[in-house]
């Protein structure tokens, strides 16, 4: 595919609601920050004065929740303990209504926990508390039996495999040969040293270190990094093999010998915890979207690149990801939009309005958009200017400027025309361009949608459309 930020707005919108199955290790990551001032008393180690907790779905889970952060509709299946961790763990998957979770919960075994200890902003401490032995014949047998289930109704399959015990040997290769027989699309992340666990997948995703140990080789450039991912294709039956390659960027290696090496977009490195996860769930989501092998490549490189650049274990929403995608601002001046819209009415075609601040654009702007664009021929965006962003939302708001913003907007292939407005309310702005029909989001009522009259007075129409559960600015930049 051609890699521009229109193409990648069109795989995005095309990436709604698609199902994807993903089943592996879940575990809960928390963070805790503070600061260290001085080295303690009874031994020389560092002092941490706690000053704040944070909770975020890890490994198979967080692959989850990148896909639904993207749109993707999830069928999660991981194993949990009977501990606090495990009802923390659901809390944080349950804030994604996009995310069906079916948990296995096992008595006496631990919730995977890992808890990173942070003094400004640098990990000085990781302690994990897990097992790692395998799971009984009997929860192993319901594991399959749930995602057998599951395969109907899903358009690909993620194997995130941690080597946490989730997924024996003898599942793993039920599970593989279940979705063969079922022509379903599967991409495993490995981290098992026998890589013939994953023999016949259709894309194993390691990263570079994972690649050395599963080859016994020291691989060190880019070519010899390319041929050994392909020997492996060849001997293993892998369809194709992602090697992450960190600051190096990312290579994609064929049986055949082709090779895609992308370089690495990040444009700073806060915190790698995650990444991995981003780039499979991106990769699963473009594939499932329609994407060739290259263009999935060089978005999940894209959305690595947001997500290095975050604190925590990251997840990545459309709009951060077209922003790092880049594109020029389109025309956003009021003449030049009424003119516009009076060519499409002389065309005989029909004109919708929406407006918002679209920070940070989600799967509900998203939703909303592609509802909007079906009431009529054109659809125009009133986009709220910095300044009265900030007068609604507050000093810390908008996180993207109104250049990037319209931008994203323009993009997208539902979206026709954005204008940008300074006032609190778009008022002056449909007085000016006269739309045809006026579309909010359901927490409105007709009675209290900002220029209804106008459009009712012109034998127009208010639509209203049920905003999309779990998705909101506000829950992106509160972590």
């Amino acid at each position: 595919m051609k890699f521009n930020t229109a193409d990648v707005a069109t795989l995005l919108c095309a990436m709604q609601k698609r199902k994807i199955l993903v089943l592996g290790d879940v575990m809960l990551d928390r963070f805790i920050d503070g600061d260290v001032t001085r080295i303690s008393p009874e031994a020389p180690v560092p002092i941490l004065s706690q000053s704040r907790i944070r909770q975020m779905a890890g490994g198979a889970a967080n692959v989850a929740s990148n896909l639904a952060q993207l749109g993707l509709h999830v069928h999660l299946i991981g194993v949990c303990g009977n501990d606090t961790a495990a009802t923390d763990l659901e809390t944080e998957i349950n804030a994604y209504p996009a995310i069906h979770f079916d948990t296995i919960r096992i008595k006496d075994r631990p919730t995977s926990l890992k808890t990173r200890y942070r003094a400004g902003g640098q990990q000085i401490l990781r302690v994990d508390d897990e097992i790692t032995i395998d799971i009984d014949n009997k929860d192993a047998e319901t594991v399959l039996t749930l995602a057998t289930a599951a395969l109907d109704k899903v358009d690909l399959m993620i194997i995130s495999d941690y080597g946490k015990g989730a997924l024996p040997l003898p599942l793993l290769s039920q599970i593989i040969a279940a979705a063969k027989a079922k022509g379903k699309h599967i991409i495993a992340d490995p981290k098992r040293n026998d890589v013939s666990a994953y023999a016949n997948v259709d894309l194993l995703t390691p990263n570079l270190k994972e690649l050395r140990t599963m080859t016994a080789m020291q691989l060190s450039n880019i070519d010899e990094i390319g041929k050994a991912a392909t020997a492996l294709a060849k001997t293993h039956g892998f369809g194709s093999i992602l090697t992450t390659l960190s600051a190096r960027g990312m290579i994609l290696s064929l049986p055949d010998g082709t090779q895609f090496h992308d370089p690495a977009s990040a444009r700073e490195i806060f915190d790698v915890a995650g990444a991995g996860d981003t780039v499979v769930a991106t990769m699963a989501a473009a594939l499932a979207a329609g994407a060739g092998l290259e263009g999935a490549l060089k978005l999940a490189n894209h959305a690595a690149g947001v997500a290095v650049g975050k604190s925590g274990t990251a997840i990545v929403a459309p709009g951060e990801l077209l922003a790092h995608v880049g594109s020029t601002p389109p025309i956003t001046d009021w003449p030049n939009i009424v003119s516009q819209c009076a060519n499409w009415r002389d065309a005989g075609q029909k004109v919708a309005f929406a407006n918002g601040c679209f920070d940070l654009l989600h799967p509900g702007h998203i939703h909303l958009l592609t509802e909007a664009a079906k009431t009529a021929d054109k659809l125009v965006i009133g986009l709220n200017s910095d300044a009265s962003v900030k007068r609604l939302k507050g000093n810390e708001r908008p996180k993207q400027p109104s250049e990037t913003r319209s931008a994203i907007l323009a993009a997208l292939p539902i979206v026709d025309a954005v204008a940008v407005f300074d006032q609190d309310t778009p008022l002056e702005l449909i007085e000016t361009l006269k739309p045809d029909c006026i579309v909010k989001g359901g927490e409105y009522t007709k009675q209290t949608v900002i220029g209804a009259e106008i459009v009712t007075a012109r034998g127009g129409k208010v639509v209203l459309i049920p905003t999309l559960a779990g998705h909101s600015t506000s829950n992106l930049t509160s972590s």
